[in-house]
């Protein structure tokens, strides 16, 4: 038995694969613009009710809860546009939300009435993100050949 490979083909199948995945970039695209929209309107309507809560006078945690959601709203939307510019996620700007999105909860909750272990353990997680944070964008480079003359 003997098997033939036709190089000629390979080349057809490259150009198919190519242009399924220019296509499913694009789809990827509208995707993540359609969450874009749906983040900013997101981000509107609870300003628009943190407005209305402001001139209602109420509590003044409310008010930093809203205004930390807003903020996390906002990470979240830069982290969608440079996935779009970029196609790539940014770790860093996770790990900003996750940060922010946690001091939100303990703020929310107010500290001295969640549990000892709990905050412990949240801050053992802020602490490790905030190491994420710091070597995320550290890469070590391997050495070049190196030229001697």
């Amino acid at each position: 038995m003997t098997v033939q490979h036709h190089h000629g083909d390979s080349s057809g199948l490259a150009g198919r694969n190519r242009t399924l995945r220019k296509f499913l970039e694009v789809v990827q695209d509208i995707i993540v613009l359609g969450l874009c929209m749906a983040l900013f309107m997101a981000m509107l309507i609870k300003l628009f009710h943190l407005g209305r809560s402001m001139l209602a006078g109420t509590d003044f945690s409310v008010v930093i809860a809203d205004i930390l959601f807003i903020l996390v709203l906002i990470e979240l939307f830069r982290l969608l546009l440079i996935y779009l510019e970029e196609h790539r996620v940014s770790v860093s700007t996770m790990v900003e939300v996750g940060i922010v999105a946690t001091l939100r909860e303990v703020l929310l909750k107010g500290a001295m009435q969640i549990d000892w272990r709990q905050m412990l353990a949240l801050c053992a997680f802020i602490v490790t993100l905030g190491v994420v944070l710091r070597y995320a964008g550290v890469r070590l480079e391997e050495p070049g050949p190196s030229v001697t003359t």
